[in-house]
């Protein structure tokens, strides 16, 4: 499948002849240590790139993704709630820890890859560790109108963390570096792509049509976290997150990104005091980022975020509530300023405790669109882009979760959600002025532009959980949404409906498989086309003031991909391992002209040490 683009921060955790977890479990999440005991055993777990506790991602397949907000959290789940946890298939502990694991392989759509962890405990209480991965691909793929296009792409990470634990806090350190490359290979439609556009650099640079162009994303950063892990409810506790990274194009743009933020529990008797506060900062260049300039040039964008999110907690585990807010104050160089604030309130009751609990609440997101957050979403939008913040000014939401038994869980939730100045991507149509040809011939730009509206949206959730120890786990969840536009007809590119099912299975102590299911229901693609030469600044706002714009709309049909991927060890230091991606053989588009790599497999060896 094509590289995955959305936000990822950098994180992966000790491995190599197995793995003995010990886990602390917490109401929102779940942390893990990880010692290597034995053979690699497969698991798979999605990780931010930069975390306070890192993870092996053992495998490299690749499921769609069709994120579609802006902050780096998948469109279809605004819900930030916990999620129903599978349980992770280890094997039986081994009697001697190693230091690390070596993986290579290769598969079809000639996909070299490699990838190399190194995990050394220095004292009691410290742990070091490195890891790098490499995957690519360099293929061809046939477009609907039957152009045969050059599709490579290229992911490559390094990274090294420090983990220190001290009394009941952990201290992590992480640096890390990504390079992603990929062609902008699209085209929407079933037309080909005109003969008349040559894609060489010159006439990339004049018509701005970067058919068969070549990008890359360059990230480097620092993370350094400090929480208090074990603090529970009624603890006093605090910590801080910092983070910084610069963002780099092959097209010339530059980012700089920092956040701090602090967050700290006070409880006095019944009742804690909770504060979340910080500062967010962003410099971007080489952009468009006064989008109502007559003759508009490339300039910087740059952003402060001052957030403040206060509140209180009272109750017990049967039955609590936390009832607070979250403040924005945002200045720019080009964005007007604002202040923006949403509720942040939660309840919960559990009738029967660890059977069934009860919740209901009301919150809010404002998101911070600088770019690199939008280019990982969304890869394909014209380099010199600028992206507006949009607000979700409410999200009420309501359900229950519990156990049908002492092996399944399950999850029902209906959320609304209100959002003001929501963005969404177009594909743009253009006349060109070629000599000898008239009328001037007409192209689509295969690079996205924005357009925004006011949006509500309606969610039906429903996830069930079903694990037996560490042979078998499934998870299955799907969602339901509605949308309704203020003045757009379509909310382009979001699906109506999404499910997916994921199945582990320990057949044995040394051989293990999984299998991996996703659907995502019909989308809609959008094309405006208008008479106008080629302009590289063109906005929506300019082209409602115009008469001459036409829209097409384009069914992006419903995606259907299943994984499969298995593990065998073949001793105590060597594994085989193959994964066999979109089964279903569906070359699918994740964004209106650009199809994934059909059924693809990739398969190697491990050596522990």
């Amino acid at each position: 499948m094509i590289t995955r683009y959305c936000q990822r921060s950098l994180s992966a955790f000790i491995i190599a002849l197995g793995i003995s977890t010990v886990a602390v479990a917490q109401t929102d999440s779940i942390r893990r240590e990880v010692e290597v005991v034995k053979a690699f055993a497969p698991t798979v777990k999605d990780a931010d790139k930069i975390n306070d506790s890192p993870v092996i991602k053992d495998e490299v397949f690749k499921k769609p993704d069709f994120n579609y907000s802006i902050d780096s959290r998948p469109v279809f789940s605004k819900l930030p709630v916990k999620d129903l946890q599978a349980a992770t298939i280890v094997g039986k502990p081994a009697e001697k820890p190693g230091y690390g694991l070596i993986r290579a392989g290769a598969g079809n759509y000639n996909r070299p890859y490699g990838e190399i962890f190194f995990n050394n405990p220095t004292g009691k209480n410290t742990i070091f560790g490195l890891h790098g991965r490499h995957l690519s691909s360099y293929s061809k793929l046939n477009l609907k109108g039957g152009d045969r296009v050059k599709t490579p792409f290229s992911e490559n990470e390094a990274e090294m963390f420090l983990k220190y634990m001290f009394r009941k806090s952990t201290l992590s350190v992480n640096l890390g570096v990504d390079h992603d490359g990929f062609r902008y290979y699209g085209y929407p439609g079933t037309d080909s792509i005109p003969l008349y556009i040559n894609p060489k650099p010159e006439q990339s640079v004049k018509y701005g049509y970067l058919q068969g162009a070549s990008q890359t994303f360059t990230k480097g950063g620092i993370n350094i976290n400090l929480q208090n892990v074990y603090a529970a409810k009624d603890d006093p506790s605090a910590g801080f997150n910092f983070q910084y990274f610069r963002f780099g194009t092959k097209t010339g743009q530059r980012e700089d990104y920092l956040k701090f933020e602090m967050n700290m529990n006070r409880p006095r008797d019944f009742i804690s005091l909770l504060v979340d506060a910080g500062v967010e900062y962003s410099n971007t260049t080489n952009i468009y980022a006064n989008i109502f300039e007559v003759l508009p040039v490339l300039t910087n964008r740059g952003q402060t975020w001052l957030f403040f999110k206060p509140a209180i907690y009272l109750g017990n585990e049967t039955i609590n509530l936390k009832a607070g807010f979250k403040s924005w104050v945002v200045a720019g160089l080009v964005d007007k300023a604002q202040f923006k604030i949403s509720p942040n309130i939660r309840f919960n009751f559990a009738p029967v405790k660890e059977i069934i609990n009860v919740f209901a609440g009301a919150d809010g997101d404002y998101h911070h669109n600088h770019y690199f957050a939008v280019a990982y979403q969304n890869p394909f939008v014209i380099p010199t882009l600028t992206v507006n913040n949009h607000h979700e000014k409410y999200r009420i939401y309501g359900g229950f979760d519990g156990r049908i038994s002492s092996k399944t869980n399950f999850k029902l939730q209906i959320d609304y959600s209100a959002f003001n100045n929501h963005p969404f991507y177009y594909l743009q149509g253009f006349r060109l002025q070629v000599h000898g040809i008239n009328p001037p011939p007409t192209y689509t730009d295969n690079t996205f532009r924005v357009m925004y509206d006011d949006m509500n949206t309606l969610k039906f959730n429903g996830e069930i959980t079903h694990y037996v120890g560490s042979k078998f786990n499934l998870l299955l969840s799907t969602n339901i949404y509605k949308y309704t536009m203020t003045n757009l007809t379509t909310p382009w590119h979001l699906p109506k409906w999404d499910a997916n099912l994921s199945v582990n299975y320990a057949v044995t102590d040394r051989f293990s498989v999984a299998a991996d299911f996703y659907a995502i229901g019909k989308r809609e693609g959008l094309v405006m086309q208008t008479n106008t030469l080629w302009n590289p600044s063109i906005t929506w706002e300019t082209l409602q003031l115009s008469s001459s714009v036409v829209g097409q709309n384009y069914i992006l049909d419903t995606a259907v991909d299943l994984n499969i991927r298995g593990n065998y060890d073949i001793s105590r230091r060597f594994a085989v391992f193959a994964q066999l991606n979109n089964f279903g053989f569906q070359k699918y588009e994740r964004w209106l002209g650009y199809p994934v790599q059909s059924f693809n497999f990739l398969g190697g060896i491990s050596f522990s040490f």
